[in-house]
């Protein structure tokens, strides 16, 4: 176990890591936030970071998490970092709003998300993963990241908003895609004020006014055909209902679409990389899949022998969580850890060194799926994926049977040996997208 230095009385300063002139700790983050994280969460569990202009302290104590997330939440708000980040394109949704708009917003949002829409969805995550892995011939070299993409996007549309996307998927990820660089630490322009445009700006503002044309094509198509239990439906049954404005039925669609994609994408693709180079893991995972593929029993059933693949999910969620971390702001004094932090203070919640920190996890950089199968006393929030608390992610559930029935429906098919192109790094933004090139041939 390695001990972690705490304050001793409520006055001290939290320890700040050695920083550069004018840039603080801030260069070091932009260049590697992975290593920077591990290296500033040794000293202690609250860390205050010189970021010049903020007030910002790193948080990787799983009972300050919970305090920020869980006990202490009406303390804290969303940070401005995350308002700036999806401003223009998710200022009415659920991810960026606050009080009685996210209460109202995410109580719209609820019915699509219940026990019994999940089972709905499965059987559609199931086939729709079929028919796209039908057109992968045997020998075929396939980017591995951005099949994935794909495929989460075409699944997402079809099992949650009753779309068929295929063919303009392009519209979905390319938003994405501008939005991920247009949080990047490393891009040039970064520090220019807002109302300078940049060629980063400017493809930003093109891909979300074609993103927000799409969904709008497809609400307009939707409220001219009977509704379902889809969450479309849901949405514009609010709005009917006088809940819900068009702008924030449209919004709610767009967060849905850009981060109901993009993170089991970043997940399936570190599963297939983890399972190439763990062969025992995978055999045990295809027995696993050819036993659900040849029963004619509904997916959501299914579900529950999946045990291993579950078990595979979350084990590569803990090494390899798609986002950089949650992010908070204080609305008023508090203290975290015995030291007192101002109102306004700034606290960064970051998955990768509390999944891999040697006081909850045995072995803790080791790929170890197995220990998902044995009871431990360590803290519920040395693993948050989801983010917690009243605030976590709505679509987790989702998101955790889409990656079970995916990985099982392809296994059922093909086999995939994947290549990446160098050391395993990280984009230095929201979603830690792998940055190497990442292939895979198929075998049928």
């Amino acid at each position: 176990m390695t001990a972690r230095p705490s304050a001793t009385d409520a006055t001290a300063s939290p320890p700040t890591p050695d920083g550069v002139p004018l840039f603080g700790n801030g260069l070091a983050f932009a260049q590697n936030p992975v290593d920077a994280l591990e290296r500033w969460a040794t000293l202690g569990d609250v860390v205050r970071l010189d970021i010049p202009g903020q007030e910002m302290y790193l948080v990787t104590g799983p009972t300050l998490i919970e305090q920020v997330l869980v006990d202490d939440h009406e303390s804290f708000t969303i940070s401005p970092a995350q308002r700036e980040t999806f401003s223009g394109i998710e200022d009415h949704a659920v991810t960026t709003t606050t009080g009685e708009r996210w209460e109202r917003l995410r109580k719209a949002l609820r019915p699509a998300f219940t026990r019994d829409a999940m089972a709905r969805y499965a059987d559609r995550m199931v086939e729709t993963t079929r028919t796209y892995v039908r057109a992968w011939d045997d020998g075929d070299q396939i980017d591995l990241y951005r099949e994935m993409r794909q495929l989460t996007v075409t699944v997402l549309a079809d099992a949650l908003l009753d779309v068929d996307i295929r063919g303009r998927e392009a519209v979905v990820m390319n938003a994405a895609d501008a939005l991920v660089d247009r949080a990047n630490f490393r891009r040039p322009g970064q520090l220019l004020p807002d109302w300078v445009p940049t060629p980063t700006d400017r493809r930003f503002k093109r891909t979300v006014t074609e993103l927000d044309a799409f969904v709008e094509d497809i609400l307009t198509e939707r409220r001219g055909t009977d509704r379902g239990e889809d969450l479309c439906s849901v949405l514009l049954d609010a709005h009917d209902a006088g809940d819900l404005s068009l702008a924030e039925v449209r919004e709610n669609v767009v967060a849905m679409l850009l981060a109901g994609h993009d993170s089991p994408s970043v997940a399936l693709t570190h599963i297939w990389r983890v399972l190439d180079e763990h062969p025992d893991h995978r055999a045990t995972l295809a027995e696993e899949a050819q036993t659900v593929a040849e029963s004619d029993r509904p997916a959501s059933e299914l579900l529950s022998e999946l045990e291993h693949t579950r078990h595979v999910v979350a084990e590569t969620l803990r090494l390899y969580p798609p986002t950089l971390g949650v992010t908070r702001q204080a609305t008023e004094p508090v203290t975290l850890g015995g030291y007192d932090l101002p109102a306004g203070a700034q606290c960064l919640l970051p998955q990768w060194p509390v999944h891999r920190d040697d006081r909850f996890w045995d072995d803790p950089t080791a790929f170890d799926p197995t220990r998902w199968e044995r009871a431990t006393d360590r803290p519920e929030y040395a693993y948050f994926p989801f983010s917690g608390g009243p605030r976590n992610c709505i679509g987790r559930h989702f998101a955790k049977q889409e990656l079970a029935l995916v990985v099982a429906t392809i296994l059922a098919s093909v086999e995939l040996a994947v290549s990446v192109d160098g050391p395993l790094t990280f984009t230095p933004s929201l979603q830690l997208r792998p940055e190497p090139a990442i292939e895979a041939t198929v075998t049928r």
